[in-house]
């Protein structure tokens, strides 16, 4: 009988060594367990896209800067203009002392015969406001104003008013235009013509890339005729009877 007892208390000390063995090393695998968890939770919830300026992706130190757009700032045309007259005003002389076949009357005619060619002999007749031959031709002028976009772009923009004044003496003349205005045309169910002085457009606070380019048409016709004077009074003078 107690040998008996004796095996069995052999027997049930090795199974509580047993117990304790497996106790310990679950409790060593939960441990471990949760390093590894907590280890793979925070690589996973850890923030590995590219960044600005970290070197991966758009924006980074190897993308090239895009290059920035200079605008050059607008320079306003600036017309001639009369202080005493509050006027934009344009006045020049053209002479040719030795020139032997200059005289008044001689540059009159010359002068005259030029106008009828740029504005022809029916609106020339339209346009003289007062004729002293050969001292005095003034016309009040009334043409299509023609806007330039660009190089070769062009439209027209209702019509452009002017005064001009010739005074001829011997072998040279004087020119002087003003009273410079945009007349814009009725336009639909409106029959009403709108007149702007260009004074109004010079001194324009806003909107002037666009209003100067009424200024600008000005300009290119006064340019123009006063180069096909010069011209004219270089040309050899030939009288015809249908002057007049």
């Amino acid at each position: 009988m107690k040998h008996g007892t004796t095996i069995n208390l052999k027997h049930l000390f090795k199974f509580v060594i047993i117990g304790i063995f497996f106790l310990s090393a679950s409790s060593l695998y939960s441990q471990w367990g949760s390093e590894d968890d907590a280890a793979a939770k925070d690589s996973t919830s850890a923030d590995t896209s590219a960044k600005p300026g970290d070197g991966f992706g758009w924006g980074g130190e190897g993308a090239a800067e895009q290059p920035k757009i200079v605008k050059n700032p607008y320079v306003r045309f600036i017309p001639p203009y009369d202080t005493l007259r509050e006027l934009i005003f344009y006045e020049g002389i053209i002479e040719d002392e030795e020139c032997e076949t200059c005289t008044e009357d001689s540059l009159y005619n010359r002068a005259r015969n030029y106008l009828v060619k740029r504005f022809g002999k029916k609106d020339l007749k339209k346009f003289i406001v007062e004729d002293k031959r050969p001292g005095t031709l003034t016309l009040k002028v009334k043409v299509p104003m023609v806007l330039k976009s660009g190089k070769y772009a062009k439209a027209r923009n209702g019509d452009l008013e002017y005064t001009i004044s010739l005074r001829f003496k011997e072998a040279r003349y004087k020119y002087q235009f003003g009273r410079f205005a945009h007349v814009q045309l009725p336009q639909g169910l409106n029959s009403t013509t709108v007149k702007t002085y260009h004074e109004y457009y010079m001194k324009a606070k806003r909107g002037f890339e666009s209003t100067d380019k009424y200024l600008l048409a000005a300009d290119d016709e006064v340019k123009s005729i006063v180069e096909g004077l010069k011209r004219a009074l270089k040309e050899p003078y030939k009288p015809e009877e249908d002057d007049w």
